[in-house]
Formats: C-alpha cells, structure tokens, sequence
C-alpha cells in the first residue's frame, strides 16, 4: 500500500541524486576543483545532520528540533535508531571519497533512482513477491530505472556492464535485506563497476 509518508519518503530519496550530481558539475573555485568544494560542503552539512541524528537519541532537545524537521519522512522504526537519511549521508561520502568519480557517481545515483523506482512501483501495484516482501514488479522497476539511467548519462559504460551491475544490485538488495539496501546498493554498484573495469 502506497501512502503519501512512503511518497514523500521516496522523492526525498530521489532528491539524494543531488549530492553525487553536485559532486559531477561542481565548478573549480580557487585554488580547489569542484569536486574538493562539495566534499568540504557535504563533511560540513551531511556531518552536522548526522551528528544530530545521532544525539537525539541522548538529547531531549535535540530530538525535538530534528523530528520537527524530518518527521514526516522517518518511519516508526526509525524514531530510535540511526535514520535512512544518515546511512545514504555516510555511504556516499565514503564513496566519493574512496572511489574515482567514473564510478563514484554512477554507483551513488543508482541507489537514489533505482532504489526510489523500486519502492514507489513495489508498493503501488506490486502484487508478486519473488522473496520475502520484494515484489517482482518493485525489481523490475529497479533494473528498468538503473538501464536507462546508465544509458541516459553514463554511455561510456558499455551495455552488458551496465545491465550486470543493474540486475546484481538489484538482486542483493533482496538477498541482503537483513542490511540497509541504502548501504548495500551503493558499495556493490561501485564494487562491480571496479571489478568490470569501467
């Protein structure tokens, strides 16, 4: 069932693309390239959200100001725990940090269009699950969503990578539901792309 919490909650996830585009367009100021400028920017911005995330749950106060902010994009689940947001933040530092930007930011705009694909698709008409609560249509959205994106915006990853990485990811989200998909997706896209020697 599709409601307008998990809506928000997906284009919120699909506005993630952000951070990895910046990361790409970013212009050279100064003595810095663009790329240096958005990690400066996201250590200080993502940083600050993440430590907030972190001491609500020590912080009466902090918790106030932070839930008034993001409530209605964190789920139950997540009102005592380290939020979604606060994975994608720490994955995608880490990524574009560690790996070079060919496959950094193919690898952190998968999970921010694939991952929101397969979660507005799986809950609005996925009828069919394959395992556990993944519907074979939310998948199919994924791997749909990922094609067209690497044809889209990354031609120089040829074809049959692209669907390999694509189908995989979308597979080991499944398989390694038991960690956050928003940790998982990201590490094995960019992992595979390294691998594949794009």
């Amino acid at each position: 069932m599709l409601n307008k919490q998990e809506v928000r909650r997906q284009f919120i996830h699909l506005f993630t693309a952000f951070i990895p585009l910046m990361y790409y367009f970013f212009p050279d100021i100064g003595p810095l390239n663009g790329q240096q400028w958005t990690m400066i920017l996201f250590a200080v911005f993502g940083g600050l959200f993440v430590l907030a995330d972190y001491l609500r749950r020590y912080n009466s106060l902090i918790k106030k100001w932070f839930l008034l902010l993001v409530s209605p994009f964190v789920r139950i689940d997540e009102e005592n725990k380290m939020t979604a947001a606060s994975h994608i933040a720490i994955v995608f530092f880490f990524i574009l940090l560690i790996f070079p930007i060919h496959i950094s930011v193919p690898a952190c705009l998968l999970l921010s269009v694939g991952d929101s694909a397969s979660g507005l698709v799986g809950q609005w008409i996925g009828k069919h699950a394959w395992f556990k609560h993944y519907t074979i249509e939310g998948t199919l959205a994924f791997i749909v969503a990922g094609l067209i994106l690497f044809l889209l915006a990354f031609p120089y990853i040829p074809l049959w990578k692209a669907s390999v990485v694509v189908v995989f990811c979308a597979l080991f989200e499944a398989l390694f539901s038991h960690f956050d998909d928003n940790i998982v997706i990201p590490i094995s896209a960019a992992t595979m792309l390294m691998m594949l020697e794009v």
